[in-house]
């Protein structure tokens, strides 16, 4: 007996997408096995599902495929070789029975009439095949040899590629607050769409074998459904983060849909500036903390952060700049590299280094000049290497490290600071002899 179910037999279907790229699907469907035999063709499955993490609930499967030879004009006039096919005229709408003799290519087959036992070669003709050649399928789908039994339903699970999530977050800079947004990005490649499933995104860094180059992307649509207040709950879920979507959604193939999970307002930040060294750039650092008692106090998954500010002279938001995120617990600072200030330069020079009894003295200077007409706080760090000893400074740092200080300046509206520093390293060699 031969039985096929396909997704309109769906009762109930859940995804659950991790962030690295694959999900697990969930999905219970009516059967009807009167305890006979079966050959069960269970289609509108997941392209790229991992055969091997398939589970089924509900049925003894003694043997399964995973059928993805589909239907193409080739494979089909392939399989129609020596065998008969009809040639329609355009206009007459005349049939002539012949055999497919070989199949050359596009458009250019050779065939005998049954007939006449004449060659055809190129015809203009229509080309009738007289039914689907067993062995295609027009959808991907597992194919279960079930032992008899009898049942009304089956529920089956599987991993598959091609689903993944980030969270894309923007936020709007006030004068001293910031209004954040996060937006679950949900990516569906994986071959199938999901109609009206219950979604579940798991954030964290869940650990894969990886078995070849993974999937390529295609063209997509995108989707943004908005919401007055988040639309995913969040709880811990093992080691990681779980977001549940409070409402059954559609995710179609070749579609990224964006919900809403976060919205927080007036949340306190700090601006400064951090001079870098290597590339003489000044950072425009923006740090905040993701504590309850600032407005958040939640997990932050990974992802970019957009940042906006408004034009006081139209009101309109204007785009600063952005940044990228790694996991982020609560009560963790949170700081965003927005860009390059354009009004803040700085110059840094070794003055002079010098030996004095096994020591390498090193004396360096840093000119901050802040040409805009407020305030700048810049932070300055600086790297040490080996058993060093300050011997002298400007101002006062702080020791974040054992290999690394760092100056915290404020430099006044339209002005320069200069920060000098004087520092030795121990460069005696000791030798103890046993006796």
């Amino acid at each position: 007996m031969k039985m096929i179910s396909t997704a309109a037999d769906t009762k109930d279907i859940s995804v659950t997408i991790y962030n690295c790229g694959f999900g697990v699907v969930k999905e219970t469907r009516d059967v009807n096995l009167s305890g006979v035999e079966t050959e069960l063709i269970f289609a509108d499955v997941a392209q790229q599902i991992e055969v091997d993490s398939l589970l089924v609930e509900g049925l003894n499967v003694l043997e399964f495929n995973y059928d993805y030879d589909l239907v193409s004009k080739e494979k089909l006039l392939k399989k129609y070789i020596d065998k008969e096919v009809y040639l329609k005229d355009r206009e007459t709408g005349e049939k002539k029975n012949c055999r497919l003799l070989s199949v050359e290519g596009p458009g250019r087959c050779v065939l005998e009439d049954n007939a006449t036992k004449e060659i055809y070669i190129e015809t203009q003709e229509e080309l009738i095949l007289p039914s689907l050649p067993s062995g295609l399928i027009v959808k991907p789908a597992l194919v279960w040899k079930i032992a008899p039994a009898i049942t009304d339903k089956v529920k089956v699970s599987y991993l598959s590629q091609g689903l993944s999530w980030c969270v894309n977050y923007v936020i709007e800079l006030l004068e001293r607050t910031l209004n954040i947004t996060g937006w679950a990005e949900i990516d569906n490649q994986c071959g199938t769409t999901f109609e009206n499933a219950k979604v579940k995104l798991i954030a964290g860094d869940i650990n894969r074998i990886q078995d070849g180059d993974g999937f390529e992307v295609e063209d997509r649509m995108y989707v943004s459904e908005p919401a007055a207040a988040p639309q995913a709950e969040e709880k811990s879920f093992f080691d990681y983060h779980m977001y549940t979507l409070k409402n059954r959604t559609t995710l179609k193939n070749n579609q990224t849909k964006q919900i809403n999970i976060l919205n927080s307002l007036n949340i306190p930040y700090k601006k400064y500036y951090k001079l870098n060294t290597y590339d003489k750039k000044v950072n425009i650092i923006i740090e905040f903390a993701n504590k309850k008692e600032s407005g958040l106090g939640i997990a932050m998954p990974k992802g970019k952060v957009k940042l906006y500010k408004a034009d006081t002279s139209d009101n309109s938001l204007e785009f600063i700049g952005e940044d990228a995120i790694e996991h982020i617990p609560k009560d963790e600072d949170i700081k965003l590299t927005v860009g390059n200030a354009f009004d803040i330069t700085f110059t840094f020079e070794e003055i002079h280094r010098k030996r004095i009894n096994g020591f390498d003295f090193y004396k360096y200077e840093c000119i901050i000049k802040n040409h805009k007409e407020e305030p700048a706080e810049v932070h300055f760090e600086y790297h040490v290497w080996g058993v060093w000893e300050m011997v002298s400074s400007t101002h006062d740092y702080n020791k974040k490290t054992s290999r690394m200080i760092e100056f915290i300046v404020n430099v006044p509206a339209d002005s320069e600071t200069k920060v000098e520093f004087e520092y030795k390293i121990d460069r005696r060699t000791e030798i103890f002899v046993k006796r």
